[in-house]
């Protein structure tokens, strides 16, 4: 944000630990530069939220006139409601973007990142100007819909995590080295996210749902451990309705899949 001509008075936490140079750290209850602040961002862990905003109440926090900004993915805006009653401008600023421990490189992908907007109007305002700094990109989320919009962010981060140590697993039972099946399953996935981005998800789907191959998908189930083999078949079932929906894939094949996935090995 200094970069990007945000004037940044400091950063508060409950503890010591290393800023960028120039940036001024303060630890305790309250920042100094609490009233100076035309803008605050909260960014603390979903569950910090309500005890942080109770504390604020309780022992004097922001005033008349200030916006106040969470970054949580998951919670509303309305979670910072009771600040209202002080004149504070409300609502939620969440970056779409995972956080990887280099700090030039997530200043970078902040740039390129979409922030989820939601608020009262004086609070989306401030929001969207922050984010037209950074040239990032910015959506207002429709009322009450942030955990669905939160858990779309989960699927599309986190669980790939978790589908590729699945991929990692398997293919170091299969013999790879475990250093050889990450820098063989990486390429991959990249090439499948880039011809989704292109193409959209349902023209992007390859493999033996898209093509119909009903033997393989047996064949895949029975070879799979009991925790491994039903993540295949919910993510199988999910890729069968995609498949579907491409137009690709015959009623007579989908069927076939449906009722390999369903066969009990």
């Amino acid at each position: 944000m200094r970069k990007a001509g945000v004037r940044v008075l400091g950063i508060h936490g409950r503890r010591r630990k290393t800023m960028p140079r120039g940036v001024r750290l303060s630890v305790g209850d309250r920042p100094p530069w609490l009233r100076e602040a035309k803008v605050i961002l909260l960014a603390v862990q979903d569950d910090e939220l309500d005890p942080l905003v109770r504390a604020w109440i309780a022992g004097g926090g922001p005033g008349r006139g200030q916006v106040v900004l969470h970054l949580s993915g998951a919670r509303g805006a309305q979670v910072l409601a009771p600040l209202r009653r002080l004149g504070v401008s409300t609502g939620g600023m969440h970056p779409l973007m995972t956080a990887m421990g280099q700090p030039r490189l997530d200043a970078i992908n902040l740039g390129n990142a979409t922030f989820a907007l939601e608020g009262d109007a004086r609070a989306v305002t401030a929001a969207r100007r922050l984010v037209r700094k950074l040239g990032a990109h910015a959506v207002v989320l429709r009322r009450g819909s942030r955990p669905v919009y939160h858990a779309g962010a989960v699927f599309a981060a986190n669980y790939v995590v978790t589908m590729l140590a699945t991929a990692e697993d398997l293919l170091v039972k299969a013999g790879f080295r475990r250093a050889a099946a990450r820098l063989a399953l990486v390429p991959l996935t990249g090439a499948a996210f880039m011809n989704a981005a292109r193409n959209g998800p349902a023209r992007a789907l390859t493999g033996p749902i898209m093509r119909g191959d009903a033997d393989t998908v047996r064949l895949n189930l029975r070879a799979l451990p009991p925790g491994a083999r039903a993540l295949y078949r919910a993510a199988g079932t999910a890729t069968l309705s995609l498949a579907r929906l491409s137009g690709r894939l015959t009623a007579v094949k989908a069927a076939a899949i449906a009722r390999a996935l369903a066969a009990r090995p």
